[in-house]
């Protein structure tokens, strides 16, 4: 149970009223779980200054947790007086001895909207003695719980959308030619993409027994097609499927590049697809791919995140957070019996603790967008992915512990938009369907596959710490996804915007995440009901 949650009598009445509602609750518990939401945006999250911390949030926008800022030491000042002017011109006003101080004596105080923190060296005389700095920043909405209710139920949503891929010209297209159907244009980037349509044909499969031949022989169709374009055993990278392929898009700009991250999710792909249909060589095209990870990781744990793809040599001094390769070789340790990946994985971790944790630097690492300078493109999705992994351990620590409730609140902190986004027309924020979550800072837009994270990882902090908290949360993501779903075709839209942009066919990966994590929740729902 979380330390914020102490009545065991309102947790119960919270879940039986989340299980008969739908994931909704009215009343008294959402008074209840707005109180909870209150308290817990008090936390600061990896406040900087505290132990050499960084302050990560330089390029931060928005703030549902009390953030503190980077401002300087006033020569000659004892304290100093922060003032924090809200949306209505109204002051709100504490003194600290530090100028780095967080602002969770006013934080429950602002509305929502723009707010602007200036902060004043004072003397001892309480004179001022200097300019500690200013900032302006948008104070985000915090979690009521007075939210829609799903339009269906989470598992036939979730099924309608893996039918509604099933039957379209691009995936059908796997089944008779066997070859990415051109139209798509998103198969230029073809290991992202195409793992995503051998994962959504598994689920697929494995939720319609009368469609189960077709899904699986589209799931081995698009595999063959992959395993068939990837790297000669020659070559640097060994049996890498291509990043890039084509002209459209950003494939032309970064042709011969290869994003170190995504073969290892083709790699899981090939070995899930062997675990159903039985073929030795989707394992062995799994296990080539995680032996040239064995060869080619660097000694500080990670991969370079950029190379070229004849040569290995990388373009940029990034570096992975190295999550896709941790996970396939979880994998392959827990149920292949692989535990010669065992030390390259704690190498992996060792990598993120030190490095991404450490300096909390959460890079956006995404096919199309090119790598970024520490802290000028945050994402939550790796953050998120690591918490997933410390909570799918059979022991969770006290120190993990914690550190899986500051990264859910910082994912929450910067990311999620429980409702009055803020504004920006070149966002569209005005067509947001809401509540949402953005993808990253460079693309601050919400995306169903970052609804989708923020939904699991909810969904498994429960499932470990019991918070009703974060069930809520889950629920209310969920019940937006079925908002963000058409109605007469089931396919989820990837843009949750009501816009041209949210009627375009969208990114089949974010799909396929999204059905994931709306089953995952549906099994959970029913382990509670039974």
């Amino acid at each position: 149970m979380c330390q914020y949650e102490s009545n065991t009598m309102t947790r119960a009445g919270v879940i039986s009223a989340l299980l008969k509602s739908g994931g909704r609750v009215c009343g008294e518990m959402q008074k209840y779980l707005h109180e909870l939401a209150v308290s817990d945006s008090l936390h600061p999250i990896a406040p900087g200054g505290i132990g050499n911390a960084p302050f990560w949030n330089i390029c931060a926008k928005q703030f549902i947790y009390a953030p503190s800022f980077l401002f300087k030491t006033v020569p000659g000042a004892v304290r100093y007086r922060f003032n924090v002017m809200d949306p209505t011109g109204k002051i709100h006003s504490f003194l600290s001895e530090s100028p780095t101080a967080t602002l969770s004596a006013v934080w429950a105080e602002l509305p929502v909207g723009f707010c602007v923190v200036s902060v004043d060296g004072l003397d001892e005389n309480g004179e001022i003695a200097g300019d500690a700095g200013s900032r302006k920043f948008y104070r985000g909405a915090v979690f009521t719980g007075n939210y829609p209710g799903a339009m269906r139920p989470y598992r036939t949503s979730a099924v309608a959308a893996l039918e509604y891929l099933f039957c379209q010209e691009y995936f059908q297209s796997w089944r008779e030619n066997g070859e990415p159907h051109p139209d798509y244009e998103l198969y230029c980037y073809p290991t992202k993409i195409m793992s995503s349509v051998i994962e959504s044909m598994l689920l697929y499969a494995d939720l319609d027994p009368v469609h189960q031949e077709v899904s699986l022989e589209i799931a081995r169709h698009a595999a063959d097609y992959l395993i068939s374009i990837s790297n000669s055993a020659e070559m640097p990278l060994a049996f890498f499927p291509p990043t890039y392929r084509g002209e459209l898009l950003k494939a032309k700009e970064y042709a011969g590049q290869q994003m170190m991250i995504y073969p290892a999710t083709a790699a899981l792909q090939y070995v899930k697809l062997y675990e159903v249909c039985g073929e030795e060589k989707y394992l062995t095209a799994g296990l080539r791919i995680a032996e040239t990870y064995r060869k080619t990781q660097l000694s500080n744990g990670s991969w370079y995140l950029k190379v070229w793809n004849e040569t290995g040599v990388p373009l940029v001094q990034n570096i992975c957070i190295p999550l896709p390769m941790i996970e396939l070789f979880e994998y392959l340790e827990k149920h292949c019996g692989k535990e010669e990946y065992h030390s390259c994985m704690d190498r992996a971790l060792y990598y993120i603790r030190e490095n991404a944790l450490r300096q909390f630097n959460w890079e956006g690492q995404f096919e199309d967008i090119a790598p970024a300078e520490p802290y000028s493109n945050n994402t939550k999705h790796d953050a998120a992915s690591y918490a997933l992994y410390l909570l799918r351990q059979e022991r969770l620590s006290a120190e993990d512990a914690e550190t899986v409730r500051t990264l859910i609140r910082y994912a929450e902190d910067q990311f999620v938009v429980w409702e009055k986004p803020l504004p920006s027309r070149e966002n569209n924020t005005q067509d947001w369907i809401t509540p949402c979550v953005l993808e990253q800072y460079a693309y601050y837009v919400p995306i169903d596959a970052s609804a989708s994270k923020l939904l699991r990882l909810y969904t498994e902090s429960f499932r470990c710490t019991g918070s009703v908290l974060d069930l809520a949360k889950a629920c209310a993501l969920a019940n937006a996804m079925t908002h963000a779903q058409i109605a007469e075709t089931g396919r989820y839209m990837t843009y949750w915007e009501h816009n041209e942009r949210g009627q375009r066919e969208g990114w089949i990966n974010c799909a396929t995440d999204s059905a994931r994590s709306m089953l995952n929740l549906a099994d959970l729902l029913d382990s509670l009901q039974s």
